[in-house]
């Protein structure tokens, strides 16, 4: 039986060799998990078959002088070096971003701690020495990292889309409209921008998108209303949204109008 052991009370740089084992490399897939109190001798125990993490002074053990990194960086070198992460350049570009802010975190360089108390190495990590809570830490960890990269996939991937991107002129400002299936409300502020158009190729979602404050999006609206008015067109109560079809209401009617034509009625307004 394969294990992976690590100290009670793991904190997230642990859970994360755990998961990354457990998730790429497949003779761990069903290891069983164990934990000690924080040692820098157990590992002189490990086989091939026994694995420590981020404790026993083994090789994913980070507490060595001179050693900047975490264990879950470590595992993720070691993985990578076996190719057991597959070359896909979205997932190594997720996992690339996942494992460096948890090295920041773990090493105590993440750039604020103000909402430390709400943090996600703050919620798995139950700190009570009961072993039964260490393996929900580790359970509960291992489930937030799955999604975490979920979303990181999504941003590696609207990276790529935005490259498409098409720049236009309108009386909002700046303005961009995207065919993608992942780019989002905050990966277009991260942009800059007056307005922003999102179109998705296969649902035919479709999202106006404005962050400024200064700007009102009701004339898109009744412009497209008056196009296209079976469709479930919505304006967001903030005036900063206009919507038809998402995953929020995938029994939505979706518009007639091209992207094309969307991208003629915010020219136009």
């Amino acid at each position: 039986m394969k294990i992976l052991i690590t100290h009670i009370n793991p904190h997230l740089d642990d859970i994360a060799g755990i998961w990354l084992f457990k998730k790429f490399q497949p003779d761990f897939k069903d290891a069983k998990i164990e934990f000690i109190s924080a040692s820098r001798e157990a590992a002189k125990a490990e086989t091939e078959d026994k694995i420590f993490i981020g404790t026993g002074g083994g090789q994913f053990d980070e507490h060595k002088e001179g050693l900047n990194t975490c264990a879950g960086t470590l595992v993720y070198e070691y993985l990578k070096k076996k190719n057991y992460i597959p070359k896909d350049e979205i997932l190594r570009g997720a996992l690339d971003k996942l494992t460096e802010w948890n090295c920041l975190i773990d090493t105590g360089k993440a750039p604020d701690s103000q909402f430390d108390e709400f943090s996600i190495q703050a919620l798995i990590r139950a700190k009570d020495g009961l072993v039964e809570n260490s393996l929900r830490s580790v359970e509960l960890g291992r489930e937030i990292l799955d999604r975490i990269l979920i979303v990181l996939k999504r941003r590696q991937q609207s990276i790529r889309d935005w490259k498409n991107r098409i720049e236009f002129k309108s009386r909002f400002g700046k303005s961009f409209a995207i065919k993608s299936e992942t780019v989002d409300r905050e990966f277009c502020r991260e942009q800059g921008g007056g307005l922003f158009l999102m179109y998705s190729p296969k649902t035919k979602g479709v999202q106006f998108f404005t962050p400024s404050f200064e700007i009102d999006l009701k004339p898109i609206y009744d412009k497209v209303k008056e196009l296209d008015p079976q469709a479930s067109w919505f304006l967001h109560q903030s005036h900063h949204m206009v919507i038809c079809g998402s995953s929020s209401a995938p029994d939505s009617k979706p518009t007639k109008l091209s992207f094309e034509q969307l991208i003629d009625v915010a020219k136009e307004i």
